[in-house]
């Protein structure tokens, strides 16, 4: 919901608006976060609270940079902004809440079927589902986020499948941006694999979760990083060109 937040009104510049967005990321990524490691801490799950802790840094420089590509996304001229808006924001969004609302039902259906909430029996779903909805969230955020600059900006950041296939041409993120994705691929397959498993927990969901989390989130970081990068060489580009008449 807050990606949606963020991009739904990219033209809104106002004190109260900008307000409502910190408040709502803060709500998010501050106090759930903090409440999440405290319980872990509580329960002896050292590690789990650690990693709680350790998003939160990770998910402010995101917010930071989903506000510059806000911010980029208001400058759009009236068809690229209305298509961004209908197209990716409301779309994208809506299907990816949509997928994520399946994940949770998953979790659901393990409770009911057990008849409890703490025989420890759905704890392998319940994991699974999370990380499973957190990578799907941070792909969809990564998905509009290339929607925010301009054309000429996403087809100077776009990978041609030719590229991809043959590994030439591709620039040093984008190769490395090829294996953080491969890596959250493969814990992908395995989370799916034990959604739905019942039984005893298993340690190694925590550990690929985490990887495939740190993985795609870094992802993120560096195609924003480079979004609002390119976009910044063309503005400075026109600004000389400008200039130069």
């Amino acid at each position: 919901s807050i990606v949606m937040v963020v991009f739904y009104k990219p033209k809104r510049t106002d004190a109260g608006y900008k307000r409502f967005l910190y408040f709502h990321f803060f709500t998010f990524a501050v106090v759930s976060e903090v409440s999440y490691a405290v319980s872990n801490f509580r329960s002896g799950l050292t590690f789990h609270g650690w990693f709680c802790v350790f998003r939160i840094p990770i998910w402010c420089l995101a917010f930071r940079l989903g506000l510059k590509l806000r911010e980029s996304a208001g400058k759009l001229p009236p068809q690229e902004l209305s298509d961004f808006l209908c197209q990716t924001v409301l779309v994208k969004g809506t299907a990816a809440m949509g997928t994520m609302l399946f994940f949770s039902f998953e979790t659901v259906s393990c409770f009911i079927s057990q008849n409890s909430l703490s025989n420890g029996q759905c704890s392998n779903t319940s994991n699974a589902a999370a990380f499973l909805s957190m990578y799907l969230a941070i792909l969809t955020t990564m998905s509009i986020a290339s929607k925010t600059v301009p054309k000429s900006v996403q087809r100077e950041t776009a990978v041609e499948l030719s590229s991809i296939a043959s590994l030439k041409g591709l620039k040093w993120w984008q190769r490395i941006q090829g294996g953080l994705i491969t890596i959250t691929a493969m814990a992908s397959m395995y989370l799916l694999s034990v959604l739905g498993v019942e039984g005893k927990e298993k340690r190694m969901i925590y550990f690929l979760g985490a990887i495939g989390g740190l993985s795609v989130g870094f992802t993120f970081i560096i195609n924003a990083s480079m979004l609002i990068r390119t976009r910044n060489e063309h503005k400075e580009a026109r600004s000389k060109n400008v200039r130069s008449k």
